[in-house]
């Protein structure tokens, strides 16, 4: 029991002891200054965490950073495989390109020159061939009616003896619907057919008109000729064609010419000489 007791005693002499203590401290410290103890411990504190914060914050961006870094880096790289690859590929579009379009000029060279070459031997074939324009037709033609028809005319129009056997065919051709089909003679050699060919002015007087057997491509050669501002006339003679040019210059043309560079050509030939 006395243990007891001297433990209460000291318990109660502890007791005020504490309180002492505090009273001490209460009066030692100020309100004020508590105050400011309590701002200064916050201040500390919220600045520990708003370092801890940033740092933090700083750890992550730049964690960010580098892996986005790293992803910018492998799409840099990517770009710059498919920039050489559209570059490459434009190399070889382009020299593709390059390639077809030599091939397709040679292959318009090659074909013009086979055009001209068949025109050529077209307009040949026809050296000796003779259209006879508005002879009237009759119901009840026949080549050996038209062959006594043509030579009648060209007896009594233009003296020409057309012999049977200078004449290698005849008949008449198509024409615009309404006009009278023109008389194609092929005849055995170009004397014949010079003979009649010189006789164009007596001929032309009767109304009859003598013209060269034309192919259609020269006859649309002659045709661009008469709608150029330059050419004042144009005619087929001996197989090729003519232009005469408004200052009286005479120019051969091909079915494929260039009317304007023709003529310049043939004024620079002109100058030289």
């Amino acid at each position: 029991m006395d243990d007891l007791s001297n433990i209460n005693t000291l318990l109660e002499n502890m007791t005020e002891g504490l309180a002492e203590l505090m009273e001490d401290f209460k009066s030692m410290l100020k309100r004020e200054e508590i105050e400011d103890l309590i701002k200064k411990t916050v201040s500390t504190i919220m600045n520990k965490i708003e370092v801890t914060m940033i740092k933090t914050i700083e750890t992550e961006v730049t964690n960010r950073t580098n892996t986005l870094n790293e992803k910018l880096t492998g799409l840099e790289f990517e770009n710059e495989q498919l920039k050489q690859k559209v570059s490459d590929l434009e190399k070889n579009i382009t020299k593709s390109i390059t390639e077809q379009q030599i091939q397709i000029e040679k292959h318009y060279e090659t074909s013009r020159e086979a055009l001209k070459l068949a025109n050529y031997n077209e307009q040949y074939s026809r050296k000796n061939n003779v259209k006879i324009m508005n002879i009237k037709e009759t119901s009840d033609e026949s080549e050996t009616k038209l062959i006594q028809t043509v030579s009648n005319i060209l007896k009594t129009t233009a003296d020409v003896d057309l012999k049977h056997e200078d004449i290698m065919a005849i008949h008449r051709i198509p024409s615009k619907m309404g006009t009278t089909r023109p008389i194609l003679i092929k005849l055995k050699n170009n004397n014949a057919k010079s003979a009649i060919m010189k006789k164009r002015t007596p001929m032309k007087s009767k109304g009859y008109k003598l013209v060269d057997d034309v192919t259609k491509r020269n006859q649309g050669l002659i045709s661009r000729l008469f709608l150029h501002p330059d050419i004042k006339n144009a005619w087929f003679f001996n197989g090729a064609v003519f232009g005469q040019t408004a200052s009286e210059q005479r120019i051969k043309f091909d079915i494929f010419d260039n009317i304007n560079d023709t003529i310049s050509d043939f004024r620079n030939r002109s100058r030289k000489l």
